[in-house]
C-alpha cells in the first residue's frame, strides 16, 4: 500500500531526495553544492504555500515524490505547476506516479485552483491517461518537453 505525505512531515528523507535528484538529473544539479540542494527540498516543505512537495512511501520506505509549485520562470503563465516527479527505479510501473499525480491534482484543489499544468518528457502517459490535456511542445535548455493542464 502507498503512503503519501507531506514533505514537511518528514524532514529526514531529504538526504534521499538530493541523492535521487542528482543521479536523475545530473546535469542540471552539478554545480548545486550539497547544502544548496539541501535548503532547496527544506523550501518544498510547507503545508499550505508552494512549493509543497510530497513523498510516497511503500511499506516505510521512501519510493517517490512530486512538487506542487508556482515558480516556472519560463512559462510563467502556466502556473501553478506540478514537477519533479520522481519515482525511485525499482518502484516503477506500479502505479506509484499515477499515484503521486493524483495526490498532486488534489493538493492543487484543495489549494483552491482550478486548473494545473505539467511538463513532461517521460510521464505524458500518467497525464493522459488522468484525462490531463496537451497544450504544446516547448524548448527547454536541452529538451523538448510536452506542456499539459487539467481542469481541476
Amino acid at each position: 500500500m502507498i503512503t503519501i505525505g507531506f514533505l514537511a512531515d518528514y524532514p529526514d528523507t531529504i538526504p534521499t531526495l538530493t541523492k535521487w535528484f542528482r543521479e536523475q538529473w545530473p546535469d542540471y544539479y552539478a554545480n548545486w553544492s550539497e547544502a544548496e540542494l539541501e535548503k532547496d527540498f527544506l523550501e518544498d516543505a510547507s503545508y499550505n504555500r508552494l512549493p509543497i512537495r510530497l513523498v510516497a512511501f511503500e511499506s516505510n520506505e521512501l519510493v517517490g515524490t512530486i512538487i506542487l509549485r508556482d515558480s516556472n520562470e519560463t512559462l510563467a503563465e502556466f502556473q501553478p505547476e506540478l514537477g519533479g516527479l520522481y519515482v525511485v527505479e525499482s518502484h516503477r510501473g506500479h502505479g506509484i506516479g499515477t499515484e503521486l499525480v493524483q495526490a498532486g491534482m488534489k493538493l492543487a484543489s484543495d489549494q483552491g485552483y482550478e486548473i494545473v499544468y505539467a511538463t513532461t518528457v517521460a510521464a505524458a502517459g500518467i497525464l493522459e491517461s488522468l484525462g490531463w490535456e496537451f497544450i504544446k511542445t516547448v524548448i527547454y535548455e536541452n529538451e523538448q518537453p510536452a506542456l499539459y493542464q487539467c481542469k481541476l
